[in-house]
């Protein structure tokens, strides 16, 4: 097998699992047959990012490289989530209530 560039590698990655929403993980055997690589870089994995998220997709991997995780970059601004956990990005003085006293 020809061993490929990871422009050409992140292009079948792309291809072949596109329309793959929940993203899919592969582990080092499968990085080294499928690229034709016997050994390969950190900055091999972070050209196949770069890459990819041209594509709307990105590719990482944990930290003793044992598996390498594809998936689809969100679309969505994490302020657009209305949630009770969103607070003031602007401000570091938080308002402070005291709790209520009971009468007795």
């Amino acid at each position: 097998m020809k061993m490929k560039s990871a422009k050409e590698f992140a292009a079948w990655l792309h291809d072949r699992f596109k329309e793959v929403k929940t993203g899919v993980y592969l582990n080092k055997e499968d990085i080294a047959n499928l690229s034709g690589r016997q050994r390969f870089t950190h900055e091999f994995i972070s050209d196949i990012h770069y890459e990819l998220v041209l594509k709307g997709m990105g590719f990482v991997t944990d930290t003793h490289r044992e598996k390498f995780y594809l998936f689809h970059l969100p679309t969505e601004y994490w302020q657009t989530q209305k949630d009770g956990y969103q607070e003031d990005s602007h401000s570091n003085v938080r308002t402070i209530i005291p709790p209520k006293r009971h009468s007795s």
